[in-house]
């Protein structure tokens, strides 16, 4: 039996594939692709994932598809709903001659295309709820009972709460998780600096910046030395490319100066203080969340942070301001093929679940 998880993202679009045999899961196939779909166009979806089927190398009739998204929150789109019904209509084109495709919800199960499209805001966004659903079954394997996941993309930042081993978030759409402080816009690579800082240090001054579109995180991490050229993976601020020098250029811009005006030496310290600004942006949410968990009497100090995503450093230096003192990385969960794509692997797992119990 072979099943396809599918992560449909506005940025990035991930599948994995895995075949059960004899009794155990085996990983076939991992494929990631930058796909940005506000510039694509949502109908241009479908012709993705059919790329990547043939990559995945599937025999008519002999495969299940889990599938979860974010790609509906696009501009591509006029409200979400439309993204929904494209994306799942977009699935279903595309893996036609599946057994079955399943869509995850936010209460952490499968539907199928109909129940996604007719109660679109149960998919919408529900990438978390399958990171969740695999989180459940991996922690009692490690001996963890209480939880917090800290996964750090290229765009946002999502935290998961597990209190006794099983999930406690408060938000179910993307406005509940921004306010509950479970979702934060901020990630490694694609955000514009100018909504992370409206001042940033310039020759012993605070100076107020520009609010263009001059610099990405990305030329942040890079220039720091958190990422390097290979790591940068979407397109840059200016067009140009991905090397230290250029990432430089760009984040001196930020204060409408430029290299001729501001040494190296002068803009790193600039992206140290706007990478200070997105940790942050992580803590303040990380003690919202402390919070929540302590108003139910939970002992704080037995909670693991479990880190994953690009950014797993960005976690690690919030979560340690916030309190929490215990690491593990999602690789040791679930391994370190899938870590970068987990809710498609998730997706996957929870249709596998679904096809051996027969549960439709």
């Amino acid at each position: 039996m072979n099943v396809v998880g599918l992560d449909i993202g506005g940025a990035n679009i991930k599948a994995v594939k895995i075949s059960f045999k004899d009794g155990e899961v085996v990983l076939e196939k991992v494929l990631r692709t930058y796909f940005p779909v506000w510039i694509h166009g949502g109908r241009s979806i479908g012709g993705k994932l059919v790329e990547l089927k043939h990559a995945l190398d599937l025999e008519p009739s002999e495969y299940y598809v889990g599938a979860c998204m974010t790609a509906e929150l696009s501009d591509a789109f006029r409200v979400k709903s439309e993204g929904v019904r494209v994306i799942v209509e977009s699935v279903e084109e595309a893996f036609h001659d599946s057994l079955l495709n399943f869509y995850v919800t936010t209460e952490m199960s499968l539907v199928d295309s109909r129940r996604a499209i007719s109660n679109y805001l149960k998919v919408a966004a529900a990438n978390w709820a399958a990171t969740a659903w695999l989180l459940e079954k991996q922690m009692p394997s490690r001996g963890i009972i209480n939880a917090i996941l800290i996964d750090v993309g290229s765009t946002t930042t999502t935290i998961i709460p597990l209190v006794n081993g099983k999930t406690v978030v408060r938000g179910y759409t993307d406005p509940e998780k921004l306010t509950y402080g479970e979702l934060v816009y901020t990630g490694v690579l694609r955000g514009n600096v100018a909504t992370i800082v409206d001042k940033v240090p310039y020759k012993g001054f605070l100076t107020r910046v520009s609010s263009e579109r001059f610099a990405l995180t990305g030329d942040v991490h890079l220039v720091l030395g958190y990422i390097d050229s290979s790591s940068y993976t979407t397109e840059t601020a200016d067009g140009r490319g991905v090397s230290m020098r250029e990432a430089v250029e760009r984040l001196s811009r930020v204060p409408c100066a430029d290299v001729d005006m501001m040494s190296v030496r002068e803009v790193v310290e600039v992206a140290r203080y706007i990478y200070e600004a997105q940790v942050f942006k992580v803590f303040e949410a990380l003690m919202q969340v402390r919070t929540w968990i302590a108003s139910m009497n939970v002992d704080l100090n037995d909670f693991t942070v479990i880190t994953a995503g690009i950014g797993k450093h960005l976690a690690i230096e919030a979560a340690e301001r916030a309190g929490f003192n215990k690491f593990i990385e999602v690789d040791k969960l679930v391994g370190s093929q899938v870590s970068s794509v987990l809710p498609a692997y998730a997706s996957a797992l929870m249709a596998l679940d679904k096809a051996l119990r027969g549960a439709y």
